[in-house]
């Protein structure tokens, strides 16, 4: 089970939470502000997005050209999203603020915001994000408009007319939906075959689940045994993968925490949202509704700025009474300020000391790629304490000691790099080095494995062909050297057609001995 980052990144956020609930709740003034800064934090994001978008800033990678602060577009669309509702209800009412030196620069901000914020969002092309901003938004237009008083009016004076004016809506956004799942069906039914296999971790693990930062190692053993039992289709094998996260995260929660973790979480979103609704916040009600459905096909609560976006809405939930600072426990709040402090003085600590070593690291992957194998596995075993959680870590670390001949401290390394990732390369590793230690029954297992974790993949099956060439199994051996040439990638390289010809080359030889 892996619980120190993953663990703290938790515990964190949950007394964060205390901590500004209390605060915002003491005084309506802070919560403003706070609802004012989130919608700055938002603007500055579509500011930065604009400058990538037209040259005038670099992207934070190099495939996508629009990401913001952020890693890819996708997690930077589903901020925007968010902070959308929050930014429009400000916006409705604008007119409404008294202080004529307040109500100016929120108006100037107001309207540069919308405007912003509507030109960079289509440009993100995520549809998760595009959903999310029309239903957090949809919240405040209609609560600001009292679009369902008018609604329930409209359909007591014309039902027929409404009626039909619902069915033919219904065929738009039925028409729209499709639409968009074509945009990108393939991402979308990768989508589906993830979430098909994280429903199976949830039945084997209901009740606990297999722990906070587990997900991603059981999911390649649960996408191994889906794809053993034979129920999957070609076009599911084709778009396996092996992700990191669930891409939802009412799911995820469910794998890595259980039924009981997932039924505390929507406790708490259900009496934030009851509590905002009372206090009629709209905006926050828009903007945690918008958050949460972005949540649904995204893996928003992995990113620090989206958890620090839902602690301080959930936190903005509740009471508007002015009086409420009476009824505050000053030593409740002073203990949980020195837990907090003293989690944060110790993760910074942590986290120095992990940025130290990932700099090593980074020195030492040069010779790594370099295949300079004997010193940089010494320099690897001095930074394995503070890397071990880092499955990319664990593999070079493992992949060094394998290339060293250390093949039993390799696989106890791969071991530990398999709990946490769902990549097969580290079944790969672990099967050469069986088979290099003479045990070839196992190393046939784990290229297996390997190869019913993601199908499409080539490599295993490569390695598996030539481990039966090297055992004298040769009817096993041409059988699959077979599968490796028909196989169709789903994506060609150079590698694959070396791996093809050396498998064309090994079938004509034998066949030419048989001659």
């Amino acid at each position: 089970m892996i619980i120190t980052h993953s663990l703290l990144y938790t515990i964190n956020c949950a007394v964060m939470y205390s901590i500004l609930k209390i605060l915002f709740n003491y005084n309506i003034i802070t919560r403003i502000i706070m609802q004012i800064s989130i919608i700055c934090w938002g603007i500055y994001e579509a500011i930065y997005g604009c400058l990538q978008l037209y040259g005038y800033a670099d992207s934070n990678n190099y495939l996508y050209k629009l990401t913001g602060s952020f890693q890819n577009p996708g997690p930077y669309a589903g901020f925007l999203a968010t902070v959308l509702p929050l930014l429009l209800q400000f916006f409705l009412q604008k007119s409404s603020i008294k202080n004529k030196w307040f109500r100016l620069p929120m108006i100037l901000l107001c309207n540069i915001g919308i405007l912003l914020f509507l030109s960079i969002l289509p440009a993100t092309m995520s549809r998760a994000a595009w959903l999310a901003a029309i239903l957090g938004s949809g919240v405040v237009l209609a609560k600001y408009y009292k679009l369902y008083d008018r609604l329930r009016l409209l359909i007591a004076k014309h039902k027929i007319i409404t009626a039909s004016s619902f069915f033919i809506l219904g065929l738009l956004v039925l028409a729209l939906c499709i639409g968009i799942y074509y945009l990108k069906k393939d991402s979308a039914d990768g989508r589906l075959l993830m979430w098909k296999v994280t429903t199976r971790i949830i039945v084997d693990n209901p009740w606990f689940g297999v722990g906070i930062g587990g997900f991603s190692g059981a999911y390649g053993k649960a996408q191994a045994a889906y794809f053993a039992s034979g129920e999957a289709t070609e076009q599911e094998e084709y778009l396996a993968g092996s992700p990191e996260y669930a891409f939802n995260e009412f799911l995820q929660i469910a794998a890595e925490t259980g039924l009981i973790g997932l039924l505390l979480f929507w406790g708490i979103l259900y009496v934030s949202f009851r509590m905002a609704c009372k206090c009629r916040q709209w905006g926050v009600v828009g903007s945690l509704s918008a958050l949460l459905t972005f949540s649904c096909f995204s893996y928003p609560f992995s990113i620090w700025q989206h958890m620090l976006l839902l602690v301080l809405l959930l936190a903005m939930c509740g009471n508007n009474r002015q009086e409420f600072h009476r009824r505050v426990d000053y030593r409740m709040v002073i203990i949980l300020s020195i837990v907090l402090f003293l989690s944060i003085i110790w993760a910074a600590l942590k986290w120095h000391e992990e940025q130290k070593s990932i700099e090593a690291w980074k020195e030492e992957q040069t010779y790594y790629n370099m295949a300079i194998y004997e010193g940089t596995v010494d320099n690897y075993q001095r930074l394995y304490p503070c890397l071990r959680e880092d499955p990319r870590f664990l593999f070079e670390y493992g992949h060094c000691l394998s290339k060293t001949g250390k093949y039993e401290q390799s696989n106890i390394i791969m071991h530990k790099g398999a709990e946490r990732s769902s990549d097969p390369m580290f079944w790969n590793i672990i099967g050469k080095n069986y088979q290099a230690m003479g045990d070839y029954k196992q190393a046939e297992k784990c290229f297996q494995y390997a190869s019913l974790m993601v199908p499409h993949r080539l490599y295993p099956i490569y390695l598996l062909a030539n481990l039966y060439f090297e055992s004298n199994d040769i009817e096993k051996a041409l059988q699959t050297a077979h599968r490796v040439i028909e196989k169709r990638p789903k994506v060609m390289s150079a590698a694959i057609d070396e791996m093809k010809a050396e498998m064309k080359e090994k079938i004509e030889t034998y066949q030419n001995i048989q001659l």
